[in-house]
């Protein structure tokens, strides 16, 4: 599979530093409260802000090395893959996706990682009720980071809602 060739390097605009800071300096806030807390951010930000690119200098920030990216929307996926491929800050990183193919148990463990689902795909269930087999890796790996894009369009569902009352 190729990869990007992590050309780019410009930096994060003023309005993406000031959300990747306030958002880094809060988490650590609830951590110095408690070490095991899960802290929440929400961004409510524009349209062409940069959340990607953004979210990704805040997973560089907090040493996170597993980062999970949940959406409601799976056509944004190339923008997330496109933002980590190919920006200078993010050489090393791995990308997986349903889409990639990737074999989850061939991941570099001293490299981060970054996977990339669509809600529908990782709330799957067989017909026992059970995690999908495929998804069962994603159920095992202690995440970092995760994140929720395009929340939106379907974390007020019953659905949604039990998935995140369920998760730490």
């Amino acid at each position: 599979a190729f990869t990007g060739t992590h050309h780019q390097t410009f930096a994060m605009r003023p309005e993406q530093a000031m959300a990747v800071n306030k958002t880094h300096a809060y988490f650590h806030s609830i951590w110095k409260e408690d070490m095991h807390a899960v802290p929440r951010f929400l961004w409510n930000a524009k349209m062409r802000f940069g959340k990607t690119f953004a979210a990704y200098q805040l997973a560089k920030k907090l040493g996170a090395t597993r980062v999970l990216v949940v959406t409601f929307k799976p056509a944004v996926e190339d923008a997330w893959q496109t933002d980590l491929d190919s920006h200078i800050d993010f050489d090393g990183w791995q990308y997986m996706s349903k889409q990639s193919g990737a074999d989850p148990t061939a991941v570099a463990k001293d490299k981060p990682l970054v996977y990339f689902g669509s809600f529908q795909d990782l709330l799957g269930r067989d017909k026992a009720g059970n995690i999908k087999a495929k998804n069962q890796w994603l159920h095992e790996i202690n995440w970092d980071l995760v994140v929720f894009d395009e929340y939106h369009f379907g974390a007020w569902r019953e659905t949604a809602k039990e998935l995140f009352e369920g998760e730490d």
